[in-house]
């Protein structure tokens, strides 16, 4: 009997790890402006209007980290020389909420904006929930990666 348990208690486990994962779900979406394409724009500048719950600031962190992988991150003041040779920048506004009341649910929207011209550019959106929610499987930032990857291949 003893060995019954030794042999099934991994697969247990397992079965029990899986079913938490499949539970996982997130909805992701791109809407971009009429014309627009975010593959013209090579670089960011990070503002100060980002909000979102304060415990959540490793997911907003998160997300910023995965734009700088996608665009270089630029200070305003390295922005200028670019702009003025007409290069496109982009620049995000990140919002990051989270409801605990409701399964745990995330929601991430980032809003870019033209640099220069403030005109939205694109609306990169994604929610998700996860019971028991592992440290850093958030279904909500999964959908973002997979939205962001789309957007600047």
């Amino acid at each position: 009997m003893k060995k019954f348990i030794y042999l099934m208690a991994p697969i247990m486990v397992s079965c029990l790890s899986l079913s938490f994962v499949s539970c996982a779900t997130s909805k992701s979406s791109t809407t971009l402006s009429k014309g627009a394409s975010l593959s013209d724009y090579k670089y960011i500048v990070f503002g100060n209007a980002n909000e979102g719950d304060a415990d959540m600031a490793d997911v907003l962190l998160m997300v910023q980290n995965e734009l700088s992988g996608k665009l270089k991150a630029l200070s305003r003041e390295e922005a200028q020389p670019l702009i003025e040779q007409g290069v496109k920048v982009l620049s995000p506004t990140i919002n990051v909420k989270s409801e605990k009341w409701d399964d745990g649910q995330t929601f991430i929207t980032i809003n870019f904006h033209d640099y220069v011209t403030r005109q939205l550019v694109a609306v990169v959106k994604s929610g998700g929930a996860t019971p028991l929610n592992p440290i850093g499987q958030n279904p909500a930032f999964m959908g973002i990666k997979k939205e962001l990857k789309k957007a600047f291949k």
